[in-house]
């Protein structure tokens, strides 16, 4: 059997929205691992993009409700759902995360490390960092705040950035969630959307394949 991937959907979309807007990757993955694709928790109105193309494919799902600190604080006591779906469809040696599912994704693995049950290997495209709702200042301090509780550092990571991504500052904070040690960023042309480059992909592929040793 191929060693497993977590992929998870960014918010107002779900799996197979997700699985066709990261076909050129899964083409290069496939041969070698599994893709899992699990369903956010909560249903939600359509994604950045995702209409017209993707009208009909209800349900739109998401992982929380950001949309202020508290709000989003709220929604991450259920984490615990989160590594119980992981525990059950597992073992997975990475998770690839879009956006919100990037957050979620970071959110998971820290936890992880916490319980001493880490993942080689974290894959975050144009995502975005918590507790982000609310007004320029309640957004800084959020999070800060969340950063303070501590970074993934055993969990190697790389950072795909969109250089026209309008929440691209998002993403260059979130690469401040991981350990220095084992991480990598990639800016790539594009805005907020999973690469077409497919040297861009075989890139993530390649550094995937050296992580895991394979």
């Amino acid at each position: 059997m191929k060693p497993k991937i977590l992929f998870l959907h960014g918010s107002g979309t779900n799996p197979l929205i997700f699985r066709i807007q990261s076909r050129n990757l899964l083409s290069l993955l496939s041969p070698h691992f599994e893709p899992v694709f699990l369903p956010g928790f909560h249903e939600c109105t359509p994604g950045p993009g995702v209409l017209p193309f993707f009208e009909g494919a209800e349900p739109y799902l998401k992982w929380l409700d950001d949309s202020s600190p508290s709000e989003e604080k709220v929604c991450w006591a259920e984490l615990d759902r989160l590594v119980a779906e992981v525990e059950k469809k597992g073992p997975f040696l990475g998770v690839v995360g879009f956006s919100q599912g990037a957050k979620a994704g970071m959110e998971l693995v820290r936890e992880l490390e916490r319980r001493g049950r880490e993942m080689r290997f974290w894959v975050g495209v144009c995502g975005t960092v918590p507790f982000q709702g609310g007004g320029d200042e309640v957004r800084e301090g959020g999070w800060k705040e969340s950063l303070g509780l501590g970074r993934a550092e055993r969990t190697e990571s790389f950072h795909l950035i969109g250089g026209e991504d309008p929440w691209r500052g998002e993403s260059e904070r979130l690469v401040g969630f991981f350990g220095e040690t084992g991480r990598r960023v990639r800016r790539f042309e594009g805005g907020h959307q999973m690469p077409l480059d497919k040297g861009v992909n075989r890139e993530v592929v390649e550094w995937i394949l050296g992580v895991c040793r394979m």
